[in-house]
């Protein structure tokens, strides 16, 4: 076997001395559902799109909790505002080409670097069903029919105060009546009920007209009407209510018009990401130990590396719901062993353990409940992030079939520890009505654990002669993962495809 040639085993981080190692990959990962979460209740897991979908409430967007408050202070029942339903289905996909060059400086110490190139990509569709069986809610009557709504008020307030002055008389002839205590009953629940839809029409949403809501607030009105008319008043005969429900088109408003708060940058629409730099990195491998000769067998090669990750990726844009980041943006030192045993009948098997100490950072985040799915943009803050650290470890056991094909077989265990969140000094508003929440509302789910399997082929050419004139050693490699468990957090159930092949030139030593 060629000394070229040996540096084209299926796994091995070394280079011969005086060879350089030209690795380009092409790796597309998809996922759509969660692992590590809570299942749904069909048993499945749950779908990036579950976020996205329900009844569009306060849990979807929060500045409808007002409008919903309000009206329940006058229900005698408890009532849960909706503009509709969301259907939405999601997933997520991501491009990544990671550049390698690696060079033997001995035959036991190689070093090198790595340039990813990161693309994403995310499908969305949603259905949204604003009808009568879903949506009891729709933009306030203040909104278009101001003069409507200020004409009611008015009128309200002067049955309210005519009923007033004849609550007076009748208290005024004999304070402990019945007609007394009846009238000022009514007067305490007519004034606390326009109070209560004086700030309904301060808000963006009222209830429709015929929704259960609508017609409580009605019969409340009627009650009050008939009261005032036992007193020689007249009032206002109805409550201006929403008239019509939402279109899908008013439901992108509400993600991307700052009116509503959310101040999205993208819609709830499909979206794809330029090319951009994920995390560079430079890395180092020795052998530390070796046993057997090459090209026999037994042999174990044992070894160990470093590779320091620079901060020159890009985070998740928090405005764009939507959107994957190119890498972490911050400073990580990783440190490695590994071993390859080679075995009779072509068997090997590689082992590789990893610990990742993750520096810290800063990163821009919407600090806000993590299970409301639209955090409104004033939660948004810049923090001092420190990230977890971290440990791998893949075990691989391989077959070589021929010379120059091998199959491969493995398993990976991923965990890393929870992240902690500040705000930056000097960074908190002198509004303290803007600040952002307690970053502590970001720590769950930053910790988990995940396993992949994976299947793969890799063919090896060594260098050889035709006509006198040397080939180069060439590798071709295709494998498959895919997730298969998780904990602690949201773990993509993610399935990638990866092929690539390494290309060897000698650049000293003959």
């Amino acid at each position: 076997m060629s000394s070229a040639a040996s540096g084209q085993e299926a796994y091995t981080p070394l280079v011969p001395r005086g060879k350089i190692r030209l690795d380009a990959r092409g790796i597309y990962s998809s996922f759509h559902e969660l692992l590590g979460v809570e299942s749904d209740p069909a048993g499945g897991a749950p779908a990036l799109g579950d976020a996205f979908s329900g009844i569009v409430g306060s849990r979807l967007f929060p500045f409808l909790g007002p409008s919903e408050s309000v009206v329940n202070s006058i229900l005698d029942e408890h009532w849960d505002l909706s503009l509709g339903s969301i259907s939405a289905a999601m997933e997520k996909g991501t491009a990544s080409v990671p550049l390698a060059i690696d060079v033997g400086v001995f035959d036991w110490l190689t070093v090198g670097a790595v340039v990813p190139l990161v693309g994403n990509e995310t499908e969305f569709t949603l259905h949204f069903a604003a009808d009568s069986a879903f949506a009891n809610a729709g933009f306030s009557p203040a909104r278009d029919r101001g003069v409507l709504v200020a004409s009611f008020l008015n009128d309200l307030g002067t049955s309210i105060s005519g009923y007033g002055d004849y609550r007076d008389a009748a208290c005024l002839m004999d304070p402990d009546s019945p007609e007394c205590g009846g009238a000022t009953q009514v007067l305490g629940a007519a004034r606390a009920f326009e109070n209560a839809l004086v700030l309904l029409y301060e808000e963006m949403f009222a209830p429709l007209q015929g929704s259960r809501a609508g017609e409580a607030l009605q019969a409340r009105l009627d009650e009050l009407g008939a009261a005032f008319a036992e007193a020689g008043l007249t009032g206002p005969v109805a409550v201006p209510l929403a008239t019509a429900p939402l279109t899908v088109e008013d439901l992108q408003t509400l993600v991307t018009d700052p009116l509503y708060g959310i101040e999205a940058s993208h819609p709830l629409a499909g979206w794809r990401s330029p090319w951009r730099l994920g995390d560079l990195e430079v890395r180092a491998d020795a052998r530390l130990a070796e046993t057997g000769d090459r090209g026999t067998t037994p042999r174990i090669v044992a070894g160990a590396g470093a590779t320091v990750r620079l901060p020159t990726g890009s985070h998740d844009d928090p405005a764009n719901f939507l959107d994957s980041g190119s890498g972490d943006g911050q400073w990580d030192v990783e440190l490695r062993g590994w071993m390859n045993g080679h075995w009779p009948r072509g068997l090997g098997l590689w082992a590789d353990l990893r610990y990742g100490l993750q520096a810290s950072g800063t990163t821009e985040r919407r600090v806000f409940d993590q299970g409301v799915t639209f955090a409104p943009a004033a939660s948004q803050a810049s923090l001092a992030w420190n990230p977890g650290d971290y440990q791998r470890l893949e075990l691989a056991p391989w077959l070589r079939l021929a010379d120059g094909l091998t199959v491969l077989a493995g398993y990976r265990f991923f965990r890393k520890g929870e992240d902690s969140f500040s705000i930056r000094a000097g960074d908190a508003p002198e509004d303290v009505s803007s600040t952002p929440g307690d970053p502590v509302l970001l720590v769950p789910g930053t910790g988990f654990s995940a396993s992949h399997v994976l299947l793969g082929m890799v063919y090896n050419r060594s260098a050889a002669e035709s006509d006198g004139i040397a080939g180069y050693p060439l590798e071709i490699r295709a494998v498959f993962r895919q997730a298969v468990g998780g904990s602690g957090g949201a773990v993509p159930r993610e399935t990638s495809f990866e092929v690539g092949f390494r290309l060897f030139y000698g650049i000293w030593g003959g």
